[in-house]
C-alpha cells in the first residue's frame, strides 16, 4: 500500500466540495444553522483556495484531499477527506502521520462531535477538546 501525495489543480474543487458536503451533510445539526449559507460559504472557501489542498493517492488512485494552513503560530488541519472506499483502511492513519510528522507545531482543527471515526483517530493522535461550538469541537494536539 503505497500513499503519495500531489498538488490540487482547479478543477479539484468539486469533488473537494462534493466530500466537504456530504459531511456537512451528515453530522452537521440543521436545526442549528442554515444549511444553504453553510454550503455557500464552504463552496466559496473551497474554491478560493483549491489550490492549497493536497491530493492523496493509494496505489496511484486518488483517495482523498487535504488542506493544513497556517494560523498565527498555529497550523490548522482544515480539511481532512477520504472518499467512503477508502475509509477505514489505516489510511487516515498513514496520512495524518505524514501531515504531523513537524512535532515541534501546534496543530488544531474542527470535527463534528457526531463523527465518532474521525474523532478516535484524532484522539489516537493526542488531540483534546479546545472549545465546544454546539455540533463540533476545536480539537488542539499542543507540542
Amino acid at each position: 500500500m503505497q500513499i503519495t501525495y500531489r498538488q490540487t489543480l482547479p478543477e479539484d474543487a468539486g469533488r473537494i466540495y462534493g466530500l466537504c458536503r456530504e459531511t456537512v451533510e451528515k453530522y452537521e445539526d440543521p436545526a442549528s444553522v442554515d444549511l444553504a449559507k453553510v454550503l455557500a460559504w464552504l463552496e466559496n472557501k473551497i474554491r478560493k483556495n483549491v489550490t492549497e489542498y493536497t491530493r492523496i493517492f493509494l496505489d496511484g488512485e486518488l483517495c482523498g484531499y487535504y488542506r493544513v494552513c497556517r494560523e498565527g503560530e498555529e497550523y490548522e488541519l482544515d480539511d481532512f477527506y477520504l472518499f467512503e472506499e477508502y475509509r477505514g483502511r489505516g489510511i487516515g492513519t498513514r496520512v495524518l502521520d505524514h501531515i504531523l510528522e513537524d512535532e515541534d507545531a501546534d496543530f488544531f482543527l474542527y470535527v463534528f462531535k457526531r463523527n465518532t471515526p474521525a474523532l478516535k483517530l484524532y484522539q489516537k493522535y493526542g488531540f483534546t477538546v479546545r472549545e465546544d461550538l454546539g455540533s463540533r469541537y476545536i480539537m488542539e494536539r499542543r507540542r
